[in-house]
């Protein structure tokens, strides 16, 4: 049988080990990536060796050679354009005479290969896929099989509201030659991406090999140090080259030991190295070949690349130190810290826990180095979340991240691009978006300053002015110390998920484009936005209906954005306004999330003293916003939304409407009333954009206040929001009293359920399973009906919770729903929990 290794990655995750070698070259145990797999494929009797390779492909090729020293024979295959792993795997066509093999370079596995075929056989499948279960499946491909093993559905990388299984590909298969049929030719195409969802939609025999083997995916520092670790614990079968002088202790050809060094197992030390008098080389360490260890040197759950030195008195814990480096006396390295190669640290020398240090870098003598030595600092794994990039400020939004972000963002776009950019009323906003300026201006980028604007202008200028993209920053409503940076496209749309990735990728290795002094960004501040803003809306309007009417007003604009704003649209559409907490200013105190009923009941005390016809509150930023009626009741997220939605059915005489899986069926009811259609999304700024732009939607929106009005624009405004239902009042020429009994009663219910991180993808599939056979979707969770109501279970992005939404027609089923399905979520943890 023929085999390929798919060694074409390159390695960015596992930077700055990977910077001068490919990942396939990176030594575990002392040993290369790649040859461990060699060797368990010859154990299985696969000699005939195929390597697709493109980053630093000739290194490989020159390493391994033909594999005559393996007792194998290896060919290369040079990608000179990224074609993805089928791409990739399609150039081999010709050289493939049968049922073959594909591995992946950047795994360690001791998977059974014989085992695997003989499954794959059995089965008379075109393509066996092994699969194994992990804690965190969304890094993966996830699949769900049945009975038999044959693979019913596939999904590559989901979000956490997508998973429906914790089973993910290993990137191990078996394929008969007649997928290359359904791989195109010359086309980047990818296996889990593109050619397993297509097979499964044709109907092709696809099944999957449950592992019970040890295998991990080496994607990052940590799991390339637990790799190692494992090997010695025993765990993994592979071959570790060195004699075993006593158990647990690996030694190279070459390399003495002298009786007065503390070696304490397991470690593996390797050839020709000098270890001298009094040093220690403690448990799950790793030495290369050619080191040198001095006197009092400690190495402890560390692995140490070849010929690098570590001199008198220094620390090495828990930390991994590249090719031909120089640790200098007394020098610590430790915990998390991963050194590139051909670094020289001075004498006292401290590197903290944690810090990236790239190649070629020299550390002066007791300097402490506490940040990347790229430059920056190194922040969490993911910047996004469904609501743009949130952290605590000063803490995790500090200038320095904010000027970085900048920088990242403006490297995404390039050199000479326009950027608007917008804040809330804060203070801290203020100081968040200066540094993000700075950082935007260093990577050459032009910066148009809107100063404090409600988000909602901010999106239409950077349409008006025909910039390259946006930043807002405002701080949480929820949380006063928490600030909010949400960056838009050259639509005025939170960024793609595609593009959030490519700044993330910029942002965390550090790739900022870094220009000459002359070509530093400009700064202008322009005063046009907001009139412009107003003539669209107006436009958009029935505006002469609204004057007709002389409504009476009540705006409370929470001292936010909306104070510059609201009151004089609200006025130039006739209407009598009263504002509220209209004031602005970084002095002026601003509301929190916790004082906000207190707010609402004043707005509606309001609202009853002056007999006036609505009370509207609007957020801090302006996008969203909640409605008093004449009585001085308010209105609950879900009747806004639903009358929204109803203005625009009758006025477009049906229509799609949008909103996400949250959001109660009650707009159902209206669309099935008024000829229109409902489109459910997952949570999130882009997925109701990208929807209701895809769909041609006529109204978008949630419980929580945001509404889209297409005709006006696509993005969330709390502003349009009001004087839409001002229209509609005055096209009903009812109280809003009595045009809210339009909408029928729904009741819902909601509950947080602690959910360890590591056990969701478990939960999540024994939730499946047990649905089979009811009626569900996975949109965003895993949401199901009943003749009575719904339930949804959804994970939270970042946090390690399930939450549980419930909705019936009488609140006594909506909290029933609720609790029956908390109490199954924690009988299923309660079962994990036990058995690990």
């Amino acid at each position: 049988m023929q085999a390929v290794i798919m060694a074409g990655g390159k390695g960015t995750r596992l930077r700055p080990l990977t910077v001068n070698i490919p990942k396939p070259i990176v030594p575990i145990v002392d040993v290369p990536m790649m040859e461990h797999t060699i060797n368990l494929l010859k154990r299985h009797g696969v000699r005939d060796i195929m390597v697709t390779v493109s980053y630093l492909g000739d290194k490989i090729e020159k390493f391994f050679g033909g594999g005559s020293r393996y007792g194998v024979n290896i060919s290369y295959s040079h990608e000179e354009e990224p074609l993805g792993t089928a791409g990739g795997v399609k150039l081999l066509e010709e050289r493939i005479d049968g049922t073959f093999l594909v591995l992946s370079g950047d795994v360690l596995t001791d998977i059974d290969i014989t085992r695997l075929v003989k499954t794959h056989e059995e089965n008379d499948a075109m393509v066996t896929i092994a699969l194994t279960r992990v804690d965190n499946p969304v890094a993966y491909g996830i699949a769900m099989v049945d009975e038999n093993g044959r693979i019913q559905r596939f999904l590559e990388k989901p979000g956490w509201g997508e998973v429906f299984s914790d089973l993910v590909n290993t990137g191990t298969y078996v394929l008969e030659p007649e997928v290359f049929n359904y791989i195109p030719k010359g086309k980047e195409y990818d296996f889990s991406k593109d050619l397993f969802p297509r097979l499964l939609k044709e109907g092709e025999r696809v099944f999957s090999y449950r592992m019970r083997e040890y295998w991990i995916d080496i994607g990052n520092p940590q799991k390339y140090v637990q790799a190692n670790q494992d090997i010695l614990r025993g765990q993994v079968n592979v071959e570790i080259p060195h004699r075993q002088i006593r158990e647990g202790v690996w030694v190279g050809e070459g390399t003495e030991l002298p009786d007065a060094c503390d070696i304490r197992p397991p470690v593996v030390i390797g050839r020709f190295c000098k270890v001298d008098e009094n040093a220690v080389i403690d448990r799950f360490s790793v030495i290369g070949g050619g080191c040198y260890v001095a006197v009092g040197a400690v190495v402890s759950r560390s692995i140490v690349w070849g010929n690098t030195s570590i001199h008198r008195g220094a620390e090495l814990r828990g930390c991994v130190v590249g090719a031909r480096c120089e640790v200098g006396e007394r020098t610590q390295i430790l915990d998390g810290a991963v050194v590139g190669d051909d670094c020289i640290f001075g004498s006292g020398a401290k590197v903290m826990p944690e810090v990236y240090i790239w190649p070629g870098k020299v550390v002066e003598k007791n300097a402490i180095v506490n940040m990347n030595l790229k430059w920056g600092v190194m922040w969490k794994k993911s910047l996004f979340t469904e609501y743009g990039i949130q952290g605590l400020v000063n803490i995790e939004v500090t200038p320095e991240f904010a000027t970085k972000l900048g920088a990242a963002f403006a490297t995404h776009l390039g050199e000479g691009c326009t950027v608007v950019v917008g804040r809330d009323s804060h203070i801290a906003s203020r100081m968040v978006k200066r540094a993000i300026v700075a950082g935007l201006q260093s990577a050459g980028v032009n910066v148009y300053n809107m100063k404090v604007q409600p988000v909602p202008i901010v999106e239409a200028a950077i349409r008006s002015f025909r910039a390259d993209g946006g930043v807002f920053v405002s701080i949480s409503q929820d949380d006063a110390r928490r600030a909010c940076i949400r960056l838009f496209d050259s639509n005025g749309f939170d960024l793609s998920s595609s593009d959030q990735k490519k700044v993330e990728d910029v942002f965390f290795k550090e790739d900022l484009k870094r220009i000459d002094a002359s070509k530093v960004g400009d700064v202008v501040y322009p005063y046009e936005a907001v009139e412009a803003y107003f003539e669209r809306i107006i436009r958009c309007l029935k505006a002469e209906e609204i004057r007709r009417r002389k409504m009476r007003v009540v705006l409370d604009c929470g001292d936010g954005c909306t104070s510059l704003t609201a009151p004089f649209l609200v006025r130039r559409l006739g209407c009598e306004v009263v504002t509220l907490n209209a004031n602005i200013g970084a002095a002026v105190p601003k509301r929190e999330h916790h004082q906000l009923s207190e707010y609402v009941e004043n707005l509606a005390k309001t609202v009853r003293a002056l007999d006036a016809d609505l009370g509207v509150a609007f957020d801090n930023d302006g996008d969203q916003v909640l409605f008093v009626d004449d009585e001085g009741e308010k209105l609950s997220g879900d009747t806004a939304t639903a009358l929204l939605a109803l203005s625009q059915l009758e006025r477009k005489r049906g229509g799609k409407l949008v909103v996400p899986v949250t959001t109660s069926h009650v707009v159902e009811e209206l669309a099935k009333n008024y000829g229109g259609e409902v489109v459910r999304v997952k949570l999130g700024f882009r997925p109701l954009v990208e929807t209701l732009r895809s769909v041609e939607g006529v109204f978008g929106g949630d419980e929580s206040g945001g509404y889209i009005i297409p005709d006006v624009y696509l993005f969330r405004d709390g502003l349009v929001g009001a004087t839409k239902l001002l229209e509609f009042m005055a096209l009903q020429e009812e109280p809003l009293s009595e045009i809210r009994k339009k909408i029928p009663e729904f009741y819902m219910a909601k509950k947080t359920v602690e959910c360890p991180l590591e056990h969701r993808g478990a939960v999540m599939r024994s939730i499946m399973e047990e649905t089979q056979g009811s009626v569900f979707d996975t949109i965003d969770g895993i949401k199901i009906y009943f003749e009575y109501g719904w339930v949804l279970i959804r994970p939270s992005s970042h946090e390690g919770t399930l939450e549980v939404f419930s909705e019936a027609k009488t609140r006594e089923k909506a909290e029933e729903l609720l609790e029956s399905h908390v109490k199954e979520i924690e009988k299923i943890l309660y079962e994990i929990k036990r058995s690990v």
